[in-house]
């Protein structure tokens, strides 16, 4: 199997052309991925290698039209894209493997269609990518009215999911009157530093995901062991309601830290100080400022729509 390196660059223009369907570039996509493909859900979900190549399979069927690449707009690393897209995969490839049915207790939308989970919830993960898609264009547009030496802040604070403009590289450099390409360098650098912490943020999306994939093996265990009145199935029951209220519990838990913004990489003050030539305590009052601005107008582009 190829194992050509590829630099960053290489990689998103290799992603861009797999967007538009290119075989060639397919191709040599699926040479450089395709054993990370396979050991994922060895890695992170510790299935068999047998399951490993059913997975495989079901994805490189699910990837080699390349209609999913053209999801990945470089706004998140190549690799945190990826992962998500493989974990995605392998929740729906569990679902048929399984047939296992997800939902536990129907309800009625408010358009009357019955609807059920495992969340008991309905799926609206198609209308949220709509949503954030379009809250990502109004963020972008907001972001760029802030003030260039406010925006250079907050754009630091997030470097690892923003990039700097031309402009604002300029900026920092006659700033703190130093080459643009030493600001370059320790961004890049810092972008680096910071990959870490994804790695470790995306150990918990796996987390999620693995609760997820317990809570669908209990499911189906109590749906076989505990039916009937026997002392048997009741003992089943009790055990496994209680093993399934832990995972919900745990799942939930993780779930609301991510949404409170737990899993961001965010850069630390000392750094955006160090960079800007200014104190700490300058970034933290300035990027709390663009925080509430930002809010603020999104709120008000939001009542507009």
């Amino acid at each position: 199997m190829e194992q050509t390196s590829y630099s960053t660059e290489e990689i998103l223009e290799l992603v861009k052309e797999c967007g538009t369907g290119n075989e060639k570039a397919l191709q040599k996509f699926f040479d450089h991925y395709s054993q990370d493909i396979y050991n994922f859900p060895i890695r992170v979900f510790h299935l068999t290698e047998d399951d490993a190549s059913d997975y495989y399979i079901y994805a490189f069927e699910r990837l080699k039209s390349g209609k999913r690449f053209k999801s990945f707009v470089g706004k998140s690393s190549f690799k945190t894209w990826f992962f998500s897209v493989l974990r995605n995969l392998l929740i729906d490839w569990q679902r048929t493997k399984r047939e296992v049915k997800t939902q536990t207790v129907s309800k009625v939308n408010k358009e009357g269609k019955e609807y059920s989970t495992i969340e008991d919830e309905p799926d609206k993960r198609a209308d949220a990518l709509a949503h954030a898609l379009d809250v990502s264009d109004q963020f972008q547009s907001v972001l760029s009215t802030i003030k260039m030496e406010n925006r250079i802040v907050f754009k630091l604070s997030f470097v690892y999911y923003l990039h700097l403009d031309p402009e604002e590289l300029v900026y920092i450099a006659e700033k703190t009157s130093r080459p643009e390409e030493e600001i370059r360098s320790e961004i890049l650098s810092l972008r680096e530093e910071l990959s870490n912490r994804e790695e470790e943020n995306l150990k918990m999306e796996d987390k999620i995901t693995s609760l997820y994939l317990n809570i669908l093996d209990l499911k189906e265990q109590k749906k076989q062991k505990a039916q009937g009145d026997s002392v048997e199935a009741q003992y089943y029951k009790e055990r496994l309601d209680h093993a399934l209220a832990k995972k919900y519990e745990q799942r939930k838990k993780l779930i609301e830290k991510k949404q409170k913004g737990h899993f961001l990489v965010r850069t630390p003050y000392r750094e955006i100080a160090r960079i800007l030539g200014i104190s700490e305590g300058g970034v933290s009052v300035t990027l709390l400022r663009v925080l509430e601005k930002i809010q603020k107008k999104m709120h008000s582009v939001a009542g507009e729509s």
